[in-house]
């Protein structure tokens, strides 16, 4: 059997760059794109002269060479992280739906190729994704932005790991910084809503009402009249479109079914009849430059929304409308009115309750004010006696049941 290679090794002050750092040079077994595998000198940045002494760096010299020097390694596959991001989008993103895939192109082209282009994909260490992380953070990019980066990145060298080009996802554990005070925009008021589509024109007004009043995602605006049965007052979301591109929505359960009201009914066969819409026509076609021709397909909500919609706000001095706004504005409505929070969920299409009240519902003043004098209520007047306090005190225990606030003692209480 032949005998196990081992190698300790060698370290240089690199002193030609400011600042000075200190490099290692170590022998590696790779398989190259011709599919052979070759033996290989490598070079490593161990840190600067600052940061570490001689010693110091041959100890981290010696971590990184301990998986080769044990045998535990296995050649690793030559490939560039650009090089494999094309195999990415062809393995990968071909699979998954337009949002996402429009999501994963802006970062890779904004932020992964310009960081790590060249770089093979072995020599991207935990330590260069986090240097990434925070270069970005020092940029200004908001903590959700952060995450975002690092969630897709690691998807990408999650999926290296599973191909055979690296051992290990270097991302996995990048920190993030924590979250900083952040504002919440204001929500605008159901007048201040109608308004606005009042001052739109057709069929954008009508458009803009019904993600409102429905509180879909706006690329489900892709209807047709077909799913619409007015019998039942229900408009089924069957797809989506993002920049043109029709596909599934997001939601896990297909053909959602939106209920309305009689007067949501009325008004958008009022819109049917005015433009003498088929079953299969668009409900909100696309239009080409010219506005005279009709193109096969929904509207663009991309475009809808900066050209059209937030130029009429400002001059009406509303709030900075967004479709995620909307959401929340029909989120908050619903939540406030006490509706069952299974039927928010279905509305807005989420898989899990939770996230209504995590992220989309607002406490709105109503309940702000009722909330305050509920507690404010508590300790206003003459104190309390001791009878009265343990009174009250008991009161609220039938929850755990009387017997058990009978038994329990009054230091307890």
């Amino acid at each position: 059997m032949a005998q196990k290679r081992f190698q300790a090794g060698s370290v240089r002050l690199r002193k030609d760059v400011r600042p000075p750092y200190w490099e290692g040079f170590y022998r590696e077994d790779i398989i190259n794109e011709e599919g052979q595998k070759v033996r290989r000198r490598r070079s490593v940045y161990l840190g600067t002269e600052k940061e570490l002494s001689e010693k110091a760096a041959r100890q981290k010299l010696g971590v990184i060479l301990e998986p080769i020097n044990s045998g535990s390694s296995r050649p690793r596959k030559m490939m560039t992280f650009r090089g494999f991001i094309q195999k990415y989008r062809t393995l990968k993103l071909v699979n998954k739906k337009g949002t996402t895939v429009h999501g994963y192109e802006t970062n890779i082209r904004a932020h992964y190729l310009p960081e790590f282009g060249p770089m093979q994909l072995s020599e991207i260490t935990p330590e260069a994704v986090q240097q990434f992380i925070n270069q970005k953070a020092s940029e200004g990019k908001a903590v959700q932005t952060l995450r975002n980066l690092k969630w897709g990145l690691s998807s990408i060298f999650v999926a290296a790991v599973k191909y055979g080009y690296i051992s290990s996802n270097p991302a996995r554990n990048a920190d993030l910084p924590p979250e900083g005070i952040k504002e919440e925009p204001e929500l605008p008021t159901g007048n201040q809503l109608s308004l606005l589509i009042n001052r739109l024109e057709e069929p954008i007004a009508t458009a803009t009402w019904l993600i409102a009043v429905t509180s879909i995602r706006p690329e489900e605006i892709a209807f047709k009249w077909k799913d619409l049965n007015a019998e039942k007052r229900e408009l089924k979301i069957v797809r989506a479109v993002n920049q043109g591109e029709l596909h599934t929505p997001k939601y896990h359960r297909m053909n959602r079914p939106i209920r309305l009201t009689e007067a949501d009914v009325e008004r958008l066969l009022a819109l049917k009849e005015r433009v003498n819409g088929q079953e299969e026509d668009w409900m909100f076609p696309n239009r080409i430059k010219n506005g005279s021709i009709m193109k096969s397909g929904p509207i663009w909500h991309e475009t809808l929304l900066a050209r059209r919609i937030q130029p009429v706000a400002r001059e009406l001095g509303l709030p900075h409308i967004t479709w995620r706004l909307l959401r929340h504005w029909g989120a908050t409505q619903m939540v406030e009115a006490s509706t069952p929070i299974k039927a928010v969920q279905q509305r807005l299409g989420h898989s899990r309750p939770n996230t209504v009240l995590i992220y989309y519902a607002r406490v709105l003043d109503k309940s702000a004010d009722s909330a305050a004098s509920l507690v404010s209520g508590q300790l206003s007047g003459a104190p309390a006696t001791a009878e009265a306090e343990t009174s009250i005190i008991s009161s609220d225990l039938p929850l755990v049941g009387s017997a058990v606030a009978a038994s329990l003692p009054r230091q307890s209480l």
